[in-house]
């Protein structure tokens, strides 16, 4: 690890920082994470920077999506297509996609999907209204979580029904919401109830979203777009239940969306000829699961287990005119359909038996997770010529359908241990972890996808990893503790990587398979120190992680000697580099200073910069630093509260413009006010208007990527001064 660099700019740079704790001497009282050990964990004993946005937090931030949940968080992204395909998924640190692993209640959730201009499945996530609670640990976590854990973890956690019943006056719990947002011209409304119904609690909750096209600062007309959402989520807790709790758990949601992407239509390239693009995508997300917390099993002490089935369905239709391009190629109409679907069966259990000493004392969790998924993903299409009427299902030289990948199998089945040991003279907490993974990618390829690759055969694949850990806390005093921490991560190799379906005659192009693909791996370093006390908190990190064998999709290998086509094939090529800094300060007034009772202040940001090793040229995937301050004003009677927030991003100028000239953003600076007030009777408003200096920003997770003098650029500035209000009735 490169300390000496990290040290030297850790004062200047600024991250999020946990929640605060009233007494800082007491590990009980403080705010406590499971995404570390799976466990409720004081903050003060994780090796490791967590961010924690509590429901509170959601509600007052107004966030109606992920991209919105995160926009107060340094060094947290969600990338964002204005087109037509929306939001992607969490960037931490510079890594993103399916690098990153997203849990819902803590099973994962299914990753994403792309295959050129007209297939983009995104990733899909539970409703915010449901959300009861968001952890996100920052940096590899293979050592719990096993592989696309390699750039971290976002934990969603959703409403158990005595959440509800909590501040109930009686046997049943209702809350009853709704809201608009000036920025799409979008509304939602909200129900949830909660009761005590027989051995058990119940909670049922329901979600309406529609809106239309996000609006832009920029002097251009965003697609048309319209967009509804419907979630639902059924709980049932057997609080009686001999052993434990016994919680089961149906959730769901679907989404529908109609855009005109008339952006496109004759820009240079494949649509200069394009007269008309409409997209019709709808997705689906559905799970059931059983979990159940037993004090004492075994001997092992506290044993959490949990079976799941989940599936997704993504189905997209792509309507496109073309005029005619002579002498060759009449005016067309293109249909296109696009499908993936995926079924996981999973099972977890983890065991946390507690041992104490004259001298340490010691917190052992063993774990269990084995996982089965089934990927299916086809192409079809029809192609008329507008002159003829004449329909075929070839285009641009391939015969559809097509599958881009066989269905495959997916086994993955782990086993980790971690132990904490507390030394109680010394102040150290020690955390060693191990786990081990086994890999199974078994293809079944079908007529679709051998007619599609009569040259080349689908290859299977298998491999075991090991995920280490160490960590350590030491507390200076009763405010003051620091962390180190090293981790080794791993991704396994994905089945569109492993087995490219790719064969053209029309350009003579062929993708081949890789059997010999590795996983990607990372060793990752962390110092960090945090001061705790009941005015001011304080936490700084700085780290740096080594990346091997990312793999880079469709790597053109030049013309075989032998057939003369043109080959591709996803290879085990970069080697990447990325280190940063973190700080946070929170302050708050206290006792000694009546006239700023309720005054509270953050500061937070942070810098981040990478470099590809293999090329020696920055890292693309890395954002610029970026900070967020606040001041904030709570009432002392609680009924109200106010706070002004300045976030601030600096110019992207570090990129690899080494094979093409690529847009860099410039800084930009935004200005938010939020406002909360209880209105009585359990009612509560929550308000605020963003960007109140109606910036034209464009932010680097959106574009990196695109060149200088992309005429679609503009199209990607965020909003301008907007607004949205939210009305929640808790009775």
């Amino acid at each position: 690890m490169s300390a000496g660099p990290l040290l030297a700019v850790l004062a200047a740079m600024l991250a999020a920082a946990p929640a605060v704790a009233a007494d800082p001497t007491d590990d009980s009282g403080l705010e406590t994470v499971t995404i570390y050990a799976l466990r409720p964990t004081p903050v003060t004993r994780v090796a490791a920077a967590v961010t924690v946005i509590d429901q509170a937090e959601v509600a007052q931030t107004l966030a109606t999506d992920v991209k919105q949940l995160v926009r107060y968080e340094p060094g947290l992204a969600v990338r964002n297509d204005p087109f037509r395909f929306g939001l992607d998924t969490f960037s931490v640190r510079g890594l993103g996609g399916n690098r990153v692993r997203v849990e819902i209640d803590g099973i994962p959730a299914a990753g994403g999907f792309a295959v050129g201009a007209y297939s983009d499945a995104g990733r899909n996530f539970v409703d915010l209204a449901f959300l009861d609670r968001v952890e996100i640990l920052r940096g590899p976590a293979s050592s719990l979580y096993g592989s696309d854990a390699i750039g971290g973890v976002v934990a969603m956690s959703t409403l158990r029904p005595a959440a509800l019943l909590r501040d109930a006056h009686g046997p049943v719990a209702v809350r009853a919401e709704t809201g608009y947002q000036s920025e799409d011209r979008g509304w939602h409304a909200a129900a949830l109830g909660a009761s005590s119904l027989g051995p058990g609690e119940l909670l049922l909750g329901y979600v309406r979203r529609e809106g239309h096209e996000a609006d832009t600062a920029a002097d251009v007309t965003p697609d048309p777009r319209d967009y509804t959402a419907d979630s639902a989520l059924l709980k049932y807790a057997f609080t009686a239940m001999p052993g434990g709790p016994l919680t089961f758990t149906a959730e769901g949601g679907r989404v529908r969306q109609s855009t005109a992407v008339d952006a496109f239509l004759g820009v240079p390239g494949r649509f200069v000829n394009t007269t008309a693009l409409q997209g019709e995508d709808a997705a689906r997300r559905h799970r059931v699961s059983l979990e159940q917390s037993v004090p004492a099993a075994l001997g092992l002490g506290n044993l959490e287990w949990r079976l799941y089935w989940q599936g997704t369905d993504t189905n997209q239709d792509s309507f496109e005119t073309r005029k005619a391009a002579p002498p060759r190629t009449p005016p067309l109409q293109i249909n296109r359909q696009f499908s993936l679907d995926e079924r996981t069966l999973g099972l977890e259990a983890s065991a946390v038996r507690s041992y104490s000493g004259h001298s340490l004392a010691q917190e052992l969790v063993l774990g269990l997770e084995a996982v089965q998924r089934r990927i299916s993903e086809q192409r079809n299409g029809l192609q008329t010529s507008l002159d003829t009427g004449a329909v075929t299902n070839t285009i641009l030289g391939e015969v559809l359908p097509v599958r881009d990948l066989p269905v495959t199998d997916v086994t993955e089945v782990g086993v980790f241990a971690q132990d904490e040991i507390g030394f109680a003279a010394a102040h150290w907490t020690l955390v060693p972890a191990l786990r081990v993974d086994y890999y199974r990618l078994r293809p079944r390829p079908d007529r679709i996808y051998l007619e599609d690759n009569p040259s080349s055969a689908a290859v299977g694949l298998h491999h075991v990893s090991l995920a280490p850990k160490l960590g350590a806390t030491y507390r200076f005093g009763e405010s003051l503790s620091g962390f180190l921490q090293y981790a080794h991560g791993f991704r396994s190799p994905p089945p569109e990587d492993v087995n490219i379906g790719l064969e053209i005659p029309l350009f003579n192009y062929r993708a081949i398979p890789n059997p010999n693909l590795k996983p990607e791996t990372s060793d990752g370093y962390e110092a960090g120190v945090r001061w705790r006390s009941a005015r001011l908190e304080i936490t700084g990190s700085v780290y740096d992680n080594d990346y091997r064998n990312f793999i880079e999709s469709k790597i053109n290998l030049g013309v075989d000697p032998v057939s003369g086509a043109t080959l591709f094939q996803s290879q085990n090529v970069s080697t990447a580099r990325i280190w940063g800094a973190e700080l946070g300060v929170v302050l708050r007034a206290r006792e000694g200073a009546p006239r700023l009772d309720g005054w509270s202040g953050r500061l937070s940001g942070a810098w981040t910069r990478g470099t590809d090793l293999a090329r020696h040229e920055p890292l693309n995937s890395v954002g610029p630093a970026s900070a967020v301050a606040g001041l904030r004003f709570d009432a002392p009677s609680g009924r109200w509260g106010s706070e002004l927030i300045a976030t601030a991003a600096a110019a992207k100028r570090h990129v690899d413009r080494s094979r093409a000239d690529l847009y860099g953003t410039d800084g930009c600076l935004r200005l938010d006010w939020r406002f909360n007030a209880g209105l009585g009777h359990g009612l509560r408003l929550n308000g605020g208007v963003f960007n109140l200096n109606d910036q034209a920003c464009i932010e680097w997770e959106d574009v990196r990527g695109r060149t200088v003098g992309d005429p679609l650029l503009p199209y990607y500035t965020r909003p301008g001064r907007n607004a949205s209000v939210n009305l929640r009735w808790d009775f």
